[in-house]
């Protein structure tokens, strides 16, 4: 809660928001130091979800706020440590997209188990996560990648 000074409670939030993505950088640190990863090439693995269809280059680089060049950049160094692979689009083969190795994704794998450990969130309740996540939604931020 707020301290009673004249600032909105919406900059109490968002002050806690900033708070908890640092905290939560910090807590990553770590993970990618023993994985040798970059926080950026970590974002691209995190964002390419063996569950759906993989993306192409140039939707990658929108999703990551990106110049395409960036994203060939990252996927280079994450090819190089054998995590991802280009193959060409079944759909339409002027189209490059970027698949997981099996190797990249029990990269990821890890990834999502230390949001789940590691992070602040992870002292919230199944049940306090899901409310949590019901009000972000109501802003219109969904952490769709």
């Amino acid at each position: 809660m707020p301290d009673g000074g004249d600032e909105p409670l919406s900059h109490a939030i968002f002050k806690q928001i900033y708070a908890l993505a640092a905290q939560t950088s910090a807590a990553f640190a770590e993970l990618l130091a023993e994985s040798d990863l970059t926080e950026a090439l970590a974002n691209v693995l995190w964002h390419l979800d063996p569950g759906v269809p993989p993306p192409s280059m140039r939707a990658l680089a929108t999703t990551l706020g990106c110049d395409p060049s960036t994203v060939t950049f990252l996927t280079d160094r994450l090819e190089e440590r054998g995590l991802t692979r280009r193959q060409t689009s079944p759909s339409d083969r002027r189209i490059k997209v970027i698949t997981l190795t099996p190797q990249g994704v029990r990269a990821r794998a890890r990834l999502v188990r230390a949001v789940d450990t590691r992070s602040p969130l992870a002292r919230l309740s199944r049940e306090e996560q899901e409310r949590l996540h019901e009000l972000l939604a109501k802003t219109g931020v969904t952490g769709v990648s």
